[in-house]
């Protein structure tokens, strides 16, 4: 038996009828109901993209995928062809050319109004599709965040907002093996669940943004502290090299936590408004539902559906980023709250987001680290989406600290691997191992851009003492990637070198002839490894000194990582 997967709500929604006469830029009538836009620099951010080409995924209680206000920017699954009764592109879903029920196992996405459904419930999905994706100037209705994306709607939730996580789990894989690159998850489950966890990882790798509630407090019970009671899929992950799930707490406007908003540092990434939100209602007059639009939602279903509203944008504007990236942007682009939090400090993410900073955020000038599911070799991902492979391990730890247990490698499918460009292969780090061939017995000390400089036993035992830790070996077909300089001579060392002199604590970095000093943390912040030094070095070897290294340098540190 399944756990059951609950959408918790705070308040209720008063529901509108007709729409007002239309106006332009925005023509949305009910424009100026959307105050929340402004709150966030939507605005402007729709100056710099509006959400074309990127598709959502609303996993909910179903979509009114004829909504007047929405049906335009309804997916389609152009390889399937409606209503012949196959399965055309063979996904085990027959006509599934707007989506899929996964409650009752039919391709009518469209809530199902049963006799014990809510009417907050059964218009929870429509609510959040039309938050993110309302079809603006049109008239009609509201503008929404991500106005030119395309939703994709899988009902996995019953009309009175209960559901299983067998039908979640089917629900996601779906999502990504269909092309969505967001997958909004308003709901949330206080039980652990592997298979979830699998999906969600899965979802995570193959490069689709989760973003999921952090839930609210039910009936008479105060908020839940995550890191105490953790809700899923929200604590899916960590926040400190595992982010699998983009995790969100409601804010009041004036930016402090609603009293509804669970909380957690371990959970959650940033937060969102969540209250007097308004959207799209269900329209179904057979049943009773006779409004298209509705006002007063609250929830940090609410807040998630910002959230992803938000990432589409950033997607739509750079449609190579992928889950991490839009992670790391989406956090970068959100304003400290803490002061306005003080019960609270830590417990939000990195605070409020703003549309505006998310959208002119960039990435920071660095990488990761990948590898296929199935493959031992690792790979640096630098910014450029160019990979880098490093061909054994010796070659690995000349630039990263601790063991294989210590790095983060992200595991990446086939398909996403295969779309990132071809790079050079990493080299020793300059300055730190001595390098031999397996075709050949000579030792090479290896400088800047792979130079090696070929030196005698005697000249290396004067430069390094007993040298024979510092040797590594290295595959024949990797020669390559290294260029032959001039012999290594006895009176200075090769660039990128860590020496320590006689009676001296001080640690030096040597570079175009001159030394520069390593202060307070920048030994570790540029990945060097303790045993690189090279000690009791006489005073006789002399460089001019340059300006001391501080932190992080990425041209010293060539491969270094995102945090």
């Amino acid at each position: 038996m399944f756990q059951k997967v609950l959408i918790w709500f705070l308040l209720s929604a008063f529901f509108l009828t007709a729409w007002p006469v239309s106006a332009y830029l925005p023509s949305d009538p009910l424009y100026s109901e959307q105050s929340y836009l402004a709150y966030i620099n939507i605005p402007q951010a729709w100056d710099i993209a509006q959400g074309a080409g990127v598709t959502v995924a609303i996993l909910d209680s179903g979509v009114d995928i004829n909504h007047p206000d929405l049906k335009f920017n309804i997916w389609k699954n152009s390889k399937e062809i409606s209503g012949d009764g196959l399965d055309n592109d063979d996904n085990g879903y027959i006509d599934d050319t707007s989506g899929w029920d996964f409650v009752d196992s039919d391709n009518d996405p469209s809530p199902v109004a049963s006799p014990e459904y809510s009417q907050l419930s059964i218009s929870h999905g429509t609510a959040l599709a039309g938050l993110i994706g309302s079809v603006a100037n049109n008239g009609l209705g509201l503008a929404g965040i991500a106005f030119n994306s395309k939703i994709m709607p899988l009902r996995i939730l019953q009309s009175d907002g209960e559901g299983l996580v067998e039908t979640l789990v089917e629900a996601i894989n779906y999502a990504v093996k269909n092309g969505a690159d967001i997958i909004n998850l308003s709901l949330v489950g206080f039980e652990y669940n592997v298979a979830l966890e699998n999906a969600v990882r899965q979802a995570n790798q193959s490069g689709v943004l989760i973003v999921a509630a952090a839930g609210n407090a039910e009936s008479d019970q105060s908020a839940k502290d995550l890191n105490i009671e953790p809700a899923y899929p929200a604590c899916y992950g960590n926040n400190s090299g595992d982010n699998l799930v983009v995790a969100v707490s409601s804010l009041a406007v004036s930016g402090q936590k609603s009293a509804f908003s669970n909380y957690g540092a371990d959970c959650i990434d940033l937060s969102a408004l969540g209250e007097d939100i308004s959207s799209l209602a269900y329209y179904n007059p057979a049943q009773g539902l006779n409004n298209y639009y509705s006002y007063n939602w609250y929830g940090t279903s609410f807040s998630t559906a910002i959230v992803s509203g938000v990432a589409a944008l950033a997607k739509s504007k750079n449609l190579s980023l992928d889950a991490s990236d839009l992670t790391i942007l989406l956090k970068s682009g959100a304003e400290n709250i803490d002061a306005l939090n003080p019960d609270f400090k830590g417990k939000l993410g990195t605070g409020r987001i703003d549309a505006l900073k998310v959208l002119n955020s960039s990435l920071p000038a660095t990488g990761k680290l990948i590898k296929l599911n199935q493959s031992s070799a690792v790979y640096y991902l630098d910014s450029e989406k160019i990979r880098h492979l490093f061909p054994n391990q010796n070659i690995f730890f000349s630039w990263y600290n601790g063991t294989w247990k210590d790095q983060t490698v992200e595991i990446v499918s086939q398909e996403k691997f295969d779309s990132f460009k071809i790079g050079q292969n990493v080299i020793i780090r300059p300055g730190t191992k001595l390098v031999k061939f397996q075709n050949s017995g000579r030792l090479y000390a290896v400088s800047f851009n792979g130079l090696l400089h070929n030196a005698d036993s005697l000249t290396l035992t004067e430069l390094y003492g007993d040298y024979d830790s510092r040797v590594v070996t290295i595959q024949n077909s990797f020669e390559s990637d290294y260029t032959r300089g001039e012999k290594l001579s006895g009176l200075t060392y090769p660039d990128g070198s860590l020496i320590q002199y006689d009676n001296s604590d001080k640690i030096w970095y040597l570079e175009a002839g001159q030394k520069r000093e390593l202060t307070d943390d920048s030994l570790v912040l540029n990945g060097f490894r303790s045993e690189y030094i090279i000690k009791n070095v006489n005073s006789d070897f002399y460089y001019n000194i340059g300006r001391p290294i501080k932190n992080l340098e990425s041209n010293i540190f060539t491969y270094f990582l995102t945090k």
